[in-house]
């Protein structure tokens, strides 16, 4: 996953939520673009969840990038 991936999805217009999935095996949902934040060199991503928390990855542990977003119980 490069930086220019993610800057890609992150500001699509119209946006379509993703899903980022990493080597360790998590996904992380990114529903709307208020939800995903990088650092100035790209490197780390920050991903807003739904419970209020965040988690922030570094794009050489993201495998893969999952859209559509599949559905939620799914």
């Amino acid at each position: 996953m490069t930086t220019q991936e993610i800057q890609r999805l992150g500001s699509a217009k119209p946006f379509e939520p993703f899903r980022v999935l990493t080597a360790d095996g998590q996904a992380y949902d990114v529903r709307h673009p208020e939800y995903l934040s990088q650092t100035p060199s790209g490197r780390l991503i920050t991903i807003g969840l739904d419970d209020d928390s965040a988690v922030t990855l570094d794009l050489l542990r993201v495998t893969s990038i999952q859209k559509p977003l599949p559905q939620r119980g799914r």
